[in-house]
């Protein structure tokens, strides 16, 4: 003998059917309207997992290229031919990646790889571009791109310029490289012949360094100045 339902348990019966009823007379009375929306959520679902599956290849593409360039350096070391291979894949990336993680990075290491030559301009130029399209960073890569582009233009003996990048350096992401910082923008100060400055970031640079070696160095830049 079948076990007799609740009065609670007929009316939830009672109230699901009553639901299921109203959406089936519902999609019955907008066939129309549920047919384009039901089309639409799938072709939405299709294009979003049309990106996420192109992104992945365009990423992971732009990746190998990358490590490509890595390898190079490992396999042959930091030569020039190495070098003139790595601008080759640099600008690869950069053409057909520019979106990418890779295709950034690109732009710092063809910098390195100029300023490395004594290509000054195209070092900068290179930087520039790395820069503008680095955002906020926690890895300290910006900060060695600003850094290089005041190298590039204290190669040039454009120090104004050099300090300016120097102390935009500064303000990113420093951490284990603030005393660097510290001593380039002194540096600057100092052949822009501003002693007072020069100082002031050198006894700056003094308070935080730990090594012997540049510890020494920096006494005696600051007597020196004094």
């Amino acid at each position: 003998m079948s076990a007799k339902l609740s009065k609670k348990e007929l009316k939830s019966h009672d109230a699901f059917q009553t639901t299921f009823e109203r959406v089936g007379d519902y999609i019955s009375e907008n066939k129309t309207r549920v047919t384009v929306v039901s089309i639409a959520l799938v072709c939405a679902i299709a294009i979003a997992m049309g990106i996420y599956f192109y992104w992945s290849y365009y990423s992971s593409s732009a990746l190998k290229l990358y490590a490509k360039a890595q390898g190079n350096i490992l396999k042959s070391g930091d030569n020039k031919e190495t070098a003139n291979e790595n601008v080759k894949i640099f600008k690869e990336l950069i053409d057909k990646y520019p979106h990418s993680w890779s295709g950034r990075m690109a732009y710092y290491h063809l910098g390195n790889n100029y300023y490395n030559n004594g290509e000054m301009d195209q070092a900068i130029n290179a930087y520039q571009k790395f820069v503008s399209k680095a955002g906020s960073d926690k890895t300290g890569v910006k900060f060695l791109a600003l850094t290089s582009l005041g190298y590039a233009f204290e190669a040039k003996k454009d120090f104004k310029e050099a300090l300016k990048h120097f102390e935009q350096a500064q303000n990113t992401d420093n951490t284990g490289f603030e005393v660097i910082g510290l001593r380039n923008i002194a540096r600057a100060y100092e052949e822009l012949k501003n002693k007072e400055k020069a100082l002031e970031y050198y006894k700056k640079a003094l308070e935080k360094t730990t090594e012997p070696s540049a510890t020494i160095f920096i006494k005696r830049k600051i007597a020196t100045l004094s």
